[in-house]
């Protein structure tokens, strides 16, 4: 009897995996476990439209409650798994009490072929204090559930990390009359990512709508005061004050699994073009996995929804014997205040930038040339030209700069 396919996650990449494979007619069991509860959901809308009180957790669902019960998915809520058994293609389960298996819940699972997508979880603020109730982070709907009862009850915020989680906690803060201050180690936000050019305006826009900026800090400490308050120490010795403190530092890889199984990791689990891991039962997709981008000769990981869901297609074309969709460049989005931030392309390395549009007037994308190749370019509510650049990107096409700088010119003409 076949065992069928297990996923472990049900994130975007899972969810994604398990809908492909009906897609494609693969006609044996599949298994998705999910660690929380209830329904699978969406995460990008948990620090923007949920936290705003705009949507609530129905809104959220990545596939309604019936889909999986329709497409004859086994669908595990609240399941944990504990351990993989690469040798007899085994896992060990637990089950979160009050989920709605716990009465029947198998505490082995065997698989023919296994799926991590185990994602990442939210860095903690690694001070004394940054375990303090009223220090929240934010990945799951947990944190972000916690995240909005806070919010609702402060005045004030400290965030720490100027990075999109940040930023975008933040912007929503401030929508909701919050005073905010970032506090960020680097001197410019998303210095990561993006060259100093965009991290101004992206800053200067923060900073018409009220947000105060911290930069070349971090915190040394947090201190409860009797009001409930928090007393922020930073690097250099000044203090600052604010009834909740955000942790937007970034995100720790889920690949405890993995390692444990034996697999081949570095930043992530390190799989193919195909997103086979090392183990030939086992594949990996979404946060969790790190594979090379193109033009590429190192592994990386890419945490976007678009980079979950184009892997688990190719899982799930490799598994059902379909052609195997190729590999298109990284694209990514943020909503902040007025600005729709749409990038595309992973590269930073670059010669030259040519701006398209208006960065006064927020309209403009930003275009990133290797020689005469377009690698990268990252838009402001300018969608035209990000829906253009996601194929001339994946090419690495060769656009003429005159031309790319003349907003008259449509990019899609190039393609």
């Amino acid at each position: 009897m076949s065992r069928g396919v297990v996923i472990v996650g049900a994130s975007h990449a899972g969810v994604q995996v398990a809908a492909s494979l009906k897609d494609l007619g693969y006609d044996q069991p599949i298994t998705l476990i999910h660690g929380e509860l209830p329904t699978p959901y969406q995460r990008p809308p948990l620090s923007k439209a949920f936290l705003a009180g705009q949507t609530d957790a129905d809104g959220l669902v990545l596939r309604s409650p019936s889909y999986y019960g329709d497409k004859a998915i086994t669908l595990l809520s609240g399941v944990r798994v504990t351990a993989i058994s690469p040798e007899d293609k085994t896992l060990s389960l637990e089950t979160l009490p009050g989920a709605p298996a716990a009465q029947n819940a198998p505490t082995t699972l065997s698989y023919d072929h296994l799926v991590l997508a185990t994602g990442a979880d939210a860095r903690t603020l690694p001070v004394p204090g940054g375990d303090l109730p009223g220090v929240l982070k934010l990945r799951d709907m947990a944190e972000a559930n916690a995240l909005k009862t806070a919010l609702a009850a402060a005045e004030s915020l400290a965030i720490a990390g100027a990075g999109f989680i940040g930023l975008e906690v933040a912007a929503t803060a401030r929508k909701l009359g919050k005073t905010v201050t970032v506090i960020e180690a680097q001197d410019r936000v998303l210095a990561r990512l993006f060259p100093p050019i965009m991290s101004d305006f992206i800053t200067r826009r923060h900073q018409e709508a009220g947000t105060r900026f911290r930069f070349n800090a971090t915190i040394d400490q947090v201190i409860e005061m009797e009001n409930g308050g928090k007393q922020i120490s930073l690097s250099g010795g000044d203090q600052i004050t604010a009834d909740l403190v955000v942790v937007g530092i970034g995100a720790e890889v889920n690949d405890t699994l993995g390692r444990a199984a034996g697999l081949k990791c570095g930043n992530g689990i390190l799989v193919d073009e195909t997103c086979l891991t090392s183990n030939p039962d086992i594949s990996a997709a979404g946060d969790c996995a790190a594979w090379k981008l193109l033009g590429s000769s190192r592994y990386s990981r890419t945490e976007s929804v678009q980079n979950a869901v184009d892997q688990a297609k190719i899982i799930a074309a490799r598994l059902t014997g379909t052609e195997i969709p190729v590999q298109v460049a990284p694209w990514f989005w943020s909503d902040q205040l007025d600005i729709k931030l749409q990038m595309v392309g992973d590269a930073l390395e670059f010669d030259d930038i040519v701006i398209r549009g208006s960065m006064e007037e927020a309209k403009f994308s930003l275009l990133y040339y290797q020689g005469d190749a377009l690698v990268r370019v990252d838009s402001v509510n300018r969608a035209i030209d990000h829906i253009a650049a996601r194929k001339l990107v994946t090419n690495r096409t060769s656009v003429p700069k005159d031309a790319t700088a003349d907003i008259g010119v449509k990019l899609k003409n190039f393609v």
